[in-house]
């Protein structure tokens, strides 16, 4: 939803579920496996100390994994098609594991593995 238009989103969402029923797949279980498949576990984030400054992993709430895998998925919309289009084509494929916005989630896990060096400067 951007800008209130609840009623506008609500629309769009009927729409690409029910193109997503008529492709064969159900619907429930697409979204959640591409919610899953999309949502990363663990964020970076940039920790100063005596002026150097550290990506530390961190992990993340699972109320802020799912806000993240939806912003993930908004991202990588680049305009060129119809919004509804682009939300059944990139659901269907993330929820298989091959869609944009699981490799923009593998390779922060990616990036978080390689800076897992520098997990003991959390402050929790």
């Amino acid at each position: 939803m951007k800008d209130g238009k609840k009623f506008k989103a609500e629309i769009i969402l009927k729409k690409v579920l029910t193109r997503i029923s008529l492709q064969g797949y159900s619907p429930v279980n697409v979204l959640i496996l591409a919610t899953n498949n999309i949502k990363p576990l663990l964020e970076v984030r940039s920790v100063r100390i005596k002026g150097k400054a550290y990506q530390v992993p961190f992990p993340i709430l699972l109320s802020r994994q799912i806000t993240s895998s939806f912003r993930i998925l908004l991202k990588s919309f680049n305009g060129k098609k119809q919004f509804e289009d682009f939300l059944v084509n990139e659901w269907i494929n993330s929820s298989m594991g091959r869609s944009q916005s699981v490799k923009v989630t593998v390779s922060l896990h990616k990036t978080a593995s390689q800076n897992r060096l520098f997990a003991h400067f959390r402050w929790f």
